[in-house]
């Protein structure tokens, strides 16, 4: 999810960060996201440019997991999260130093 928020600008990423984690779609004392809720968030901050933002994340995601794909058309974010989920074989997807 770092990298991915990274990818508009470092101190960017802290601030959407902080405001996700006000919002209940960052656990960060569980370094779990909601999925919806994140989705949510960064609609809530870029409209339409959330989307933009969520391929670039989710490239990244799938690249972390060795399963690289490129992301076309109207994608559901949550879905692709629980997609990787599966490739992870957990519930919850760890916002962890090696997914970032």
């Amino acid at each position: 999810m770092q990298e991915g928020l990274n990818s508009i600008s470092p101190s960017v990423s802290d601030v959407v960060l902080f405001y996700l984690q006000k919002n209940a779609a960052v656990r960060p004392e569980e370094h779990v996201i909601d999925p919806e809720a994140f989705d949510d968030g960064l609609k809530n901050i870029f409209g339409c440019g959330a989307k933009i933002i969520e391929k670039i994340i989710l490239e990244l995601l799938y690249y972390k997991l060795d399963n690289p794909q490129k992301i076309h058309g109207d994608f559901n974010f949550a879905e692709e999260v629980k997609k990787a989920q599966k490739l992870l074989g957990c519930d919850d997807l760890l916002v962890a130093e090696n997914l970032q």
